[in-house]
C-alpha cells in the first residue's frame, strides 16, 4: 500500500490547484455580474464531486486508471486511460501557455518564448519527479504565500482608494439567467471539473470519504476566494473594463498607488500565477505519467521529461496567438473535452460499475 498524503497537504494541493490560473483569468466575463457566476457554479460542481466520490466508493477506492479498466474491460479501459493521459497533458500544455502569456506581457517581454517554455517545463518535470507527496508538500508551502499576496493586493487597493463600490452597478442589469447560464456552461468545468485529475491519486489521498470531505472544503474556499477577487476587480476596473481585460487582476494591481511610494504591485500577482501554475502543471503531468506507465508497464519517472517537452511543444503550437488560445479554452475545449471527460465518462463508468457489482461481477 502506498503511504498516504496527510489531509492538510491534500487540501492545500487542491486549493492551490483550483486557484492558480483561475485567479488571473477569473470567472469568464461573459456577463456583467461575473462575481456571482462562481457562486452559482459551486452547486453543480458539488454534483461532480458526488459522482467522483461514488465512483471511488463503488470500487474499494481504486484510482482512476484501474477503475476504468475494471469498468470497461482491459482493452477499452486502456484506451480510456490513454485518452485521459492525453487530456491531462493537453490541459498542462494550456496552463503552460497561460503562464507564458502572462510573463511575456508583464515581466520578460523580450525573452524568446521557446526559451521560457523550455525552462518552465523542465521545472514542472523536476517537480513531478518527486511524486504526489512532494507536490502536496510544495502546495502547503506556497498556499500561504499565495493567500498572503492576494490579501496584500486587496488591502493596498483599499488604502489607495482604488476600490469604488459603485463600479459594480448596475446590479443584475440583464437578469439572473445569464449568470446561471454562464455558471453551467463555463465555470463549473474550469476550475471545479478539473479536480477529476485527483481521482488518479486516490490510493494516496484517502479514498472516497477523504476525497469527498477535503474536496468539498477546497471547493468552498475556491468559491469564496474567486468571488471576492472577481468583486475586487469589478469595483476597481468597472464592469466594462473588466469585461475586455485579459488579465483583470493584474490591471487592478497596477492601480495601486500609495503616496507614490508603493505602486504597480502586478509583480506580486505574477508570482502567484507562477507558483500556482507550476504546481497545477506538475499535478497534470504526473497524472499523465501515471497513465502512460500504467499502460506500458514502466516506471512513471521514465516519462517525466519526454512528456514535459511534449507539453511545452503543445503549448506553443496548439494556438497561434493569445486571443485564439482564450477562445479555444472558452468554447471548443469545454464541449469537446471537459464535458465528456469530466462528466459523461465518469457518469457512464459509475453506472457500469454499479451494474456489474449488482450482478456480482468482480472483474
Amino acid at each position: 500500500m502506498p503511504s498516504k498524503v496527510n489531509t492538510i497537504d491534500t487540501f492545500a494541493m487542491q486549493l492551490v490547484f483550483l486557484l492558480s490560473t483561475s485567479i488571473i483569468f477569473g470567472t469568464p466575463s461573459l456577463v456583467p455580474d461575473s462575481w456571482l457566476t462562481g457562486i452559482f457554479a459551486f452547486f453543480p460542481a458539488c454534483l461532480l464531486l458526488v459522482i467522483y466520490s461514488a465512483m471511488l466508493a463503488s470500487t474499494d477506492n481504486l484510482g482512476l486508471y484501474p477503475l476504468l479498466e475494471k469498468a470497461w474491460g482491459k482493452a477499452t479501459g486502456k484506451v480510456f486511460i490513454l485518452i485521459y493521459s492525453t487530456y491531462f497533458l493537453y490541459i498542462a500544455a494550456r496552463n503552460v501557455r497561460d503562464m507564458i502569456e502572462l510573463i511575456m506581457s508583464t515581466l520578460l517581454r523580450m525573452t524568446p518564448v521557446p526559451f521560457l517554455t523550455t525552462l518552465f517545463v523542465f521545472l514542472v518535470a523536476y517537480c513531478a519527479l518527486g511524486g504526489i507527496h512532494a507536490i502536496a508538500r510544495f502546495a502547503s508551502l506556497i498556499l500561504w504565500i499565495v493567500l498572503f499576496m492576494l490579501a496584500t493586493v486587496g488591502i493596498l487597493l483599499l488604502f489607495s482608494s482604488s476600490i469604488i463600490l459603485e463600479q459594480m452597478l448596475p446590479f443584475l442589469s440583464k437578469g439572473l439567467w445569464p449568470v446561471i447560464q454562464s455558471a453551467f456552461t463555463h465555470s463549473i468545468w474550469f476550475p471545479y471539473g478539473e479536480s477529476v485529475v485527483f481521482l488518479v491519486f486516490q490510493p494516496q489521498l484517502g479514498g472516497a470519504k477523504g476525497f469527498r470531505k477535503v474536496t468539498l472544503y477546497a471547493f468552498i474556499s475556491t468559491c469564496f476566494i474567486l468571488s471576492i477577487t472577481d468583486l475586487i476587480q469589478i469595483c476597481t476596473l468597472g464592469i466594462e473594463m473588466k469585461k475586455y481585460s485579459v488579465f483583470a487582476l493584474l490591471d487592478a494591481a497596477r492601480l495601486i498607488n500609495i503616496a507614490n511610494i508603493i505602486t504597480r504591485m502586478d509583480a506580486l500577482i505574477a508570482l502567484i500565477i507562477i507558483f500556482g501554475t507550476l504546481l497545477k502543471c506538475a499535478v497534470f503531468l504526473y497524472a499523465a505519467m501515471e497513465g502512460i506507465s500504467y499502460v506500458l508497464k514502466r516506471k512513471p519517472e521514465d516519462f517525466a521529461f519526454p512528456l514535459a517537452i511534449l507539453a511545452g511543444a503543445f503549448s506553443i503550437l496548439v494556438t497561434r496567438n493569445s486571443a485564439e488560445h482564450v477562445a479555444e479554452g472558452l468554447k471548443y475545449v469545454i464541449y469537446t473535452l471537459h464535458i465528456p471527460l469530466q462528466l459523461l465518462v465518469p457518469l457512464l463508468t459509475l453506472v457500469i460499475v454499479r451494474i456489474r457489482y449488482r450482478k456480482g461481477a468482480t472483474t
